[in-house]
């Protein structure tokens, strides 16, 4: 790593928007807990009582809980872009602002039921399926729910009849709060969110490491990861698996490239848990094959690492494991980009060889652009931009789109130089996430408001789209004119006595 840059006074502007991203960030996060607070509605779903996670249960209406939980991603979006705004113009957070309110959130969002979706629920009803002694591979919920089981009773309808698509590390997650949750699904739900909340502060302060002494990467690691409202909504408070994967993600780049073959191997086995959490993490992959392929040892080395962790974890599963896995291939979700156009060809709601062969070229030309146009990593994290340029690649362009797969996104495009793709990437967290808003009961089951009509027949076939297209549109266009706006960091060094003051909030 770099020795850190010396200080420099903040630019006209930067200390405002610095304190008023995180302003609004704090509101964002009191948002959150408050819609999650009001117990069971439109966004939280029924946990059957018997805390923790607590709320009031004020039986809130609808229309409330929509515009509240709008208010919050919104918000987070604004308070993310500011502090990053501020944060290329010099100014810094106080050191002692992020720990404590990183934990302060992560405590609050793990105490209160989940909002938002209703994910946390399914990985209760198969964790119970596998502490019970079965099969989530095999067996539904709704084996589980005829069963007249306590927490098989408070089954999610949607994925009732569908076995787990998860990778056996998340089963074993699963079990794991079911053990501890027993036969209450408040409990199990509760056990699994303390360990996505631990999981998530966990890769914050592998993140840091990462990061090095660079105070302004180390701020845009925060400002993306640790203090991002959006995060926290998915990750935390949401309950959702992708957090444990991101925690193995991290790791995996956190061991030193240069450590000899064993280091390798572990990089790799940890590569291969994270793949293990959720399949799509194997994208990242790519750059740290790009770092390890010198000498070609060391690349071997990475590769037997992973395969041998795969293989060994779902070597204790059924076959069913992969194939679940593997069907989940050529699937589409509420936030596909191509649904406009799908539509409009009057292709239906299901997957077409067209609409494939679009994504497959899409993600292509995503990723060879970024990988050609994205300015270098800082030094030490080469993989940083190959693996971003893949991820990004395919998160862009996949008809499986849900907000909580950003969590692979923001701490690759953390370790990165500041740049445009920052204000894009956080603009299109704020339309995704808004699509699956409120999360816990579908729209077309809520009574029929202006508002909820205008979501259901505006917002989600039409608006979140095309907003999703003109992002695709828009990082290829600066990627071809080279003008994704990535900053070179400065590799001059400075002597290791001089070190940056401490600022206080306001500076």
């Amino acid at each position: 790593m770099t020795e850190p840059e010396p200080a420099a006074a903040p630019r006209r502007g930067a200390r405002f928007a610095g304190v008023s991203g995180l302003l609004l960030i704090g509101v964002s996060v009191a948002v959150m807990l408050a819609v999650a607070l009001l117990g069971p509605s439109a966004a939280v779903p029924e946990l059957g009582g018997g805390g923790p996670p607590w709320s009031l249960r004020v039986a809130p209406s609808e229309t409330l809980v929509i515009q509240l939980s709008w208010a919050a991603v919104i918000v987070a979006g604004l308070g993310v872009g500011a502090g990053l705004w501020a944060v290329r113009r010099g100014w810094r957070p106080a050191r002692r602002v992020v720990p404590l309110g990183a934990v302060i959130a992560v405590l609050a969002l793990t105490l209160v039921p989940p909002a938002g979706s209703t994910d946390v629920l399914n990985y209760a009803v198969y964790g119970r399926i596998a502490a019970l002694g079965h099969d989530p591979y095999v067996l539904t919920p709704a084996w589980l729910h005829r069963m007249a089981d306590p927490v098989g009773d408070l089954t999610p309808l949607a994925w009732r009849n569908t076995s787990s698509v998860y990778g056996p590390l998340a089963t074993w997650a699963q079990m794991a709060a079911s053990l501890l949750g027993g036969a209450s699904m408040a409990g199990t739900v509760f056990a699994f969110k303390a360990m996505a909340g631990l999981a998530f502060l966990l890769s914050a302060f592998a993140l840091d490491r990462l990061a090095g002494a660079d105070s302004g990467r180390r701020a845009r690691v925060h400002l993306l990861w640790t203090l991002n409202p959006l995060m926290l909504w998915h990750v935390v408070l949401g309950g959702h698996i992708d957090g444990l994967g991101v925690l193995f993600l991290v790791a995996a780049f956190l061991v030193p490239r240069r450590g000899g073959v064993i280091a390798n191997v572990l990089s790799g086995a940890l590569l291969g848990a994270a793949t293990a959490v959720k399949a799509p993490f194997v994208l990242a992959g790519a750059g740290l094959a790009w770092a390890a392929r010198h000498p070609p040892t060391r690349l071997v080395a990475l590769g037997m690492g992973a395969f041998t962790a795969l293989i060994t974890m779902y070597a204790t599963q059924s076959t069913e494991a992969f194939e679940n896995v593997v069907g989940k291939l050529g699937a589409r979700s509420l936030a596909d980009p191509w649904r406009v156009i799908t539509d409009a060809l009057g292709l239906g709601t299901e997957s077409s060889p067209l609409e494939g062969q679009i994504t497959l070229g899409a993600a292509l030309l995503v990723a060879v652009l970024l990988c050609w146009r994205l300015a270098p990593a800082p030094e030490g994290l080469a993989s940083a931009r190959p693996a971003l340029a893949l991820c990004l690649g395919w998160l862009l362009t996949s008809p499986v789109q849900h907000p909580w797969y950003d969590a692979m996104l923001f701490p690759l495009l953390a370790l990165m130089p500041a740049g445009r793709l920052d204000g894009l990437m956080v603009f299109r967290g704020v339309v995704t996430s808004l699509i699956y808003l409120p999360g816990a009961v579908g729209l077309l089951q809520l009574q029929p408001t202006e508002l909820t009509r205008w979501i259901a027949e505006t917002y989600r076939p039409w608006i979140a789209p095309l907003a999703s297209d003109a992002v695709i549109l828009c990082v290829v266009v600066l990627a071809f004119a080279n003008a994704l706006g990535h900053r070179r960091p400065r590799r001059t060094p400075v002597p290791s006595r001089e070190r940056e003051p401490e600022r206080a909030l306001s500076g």
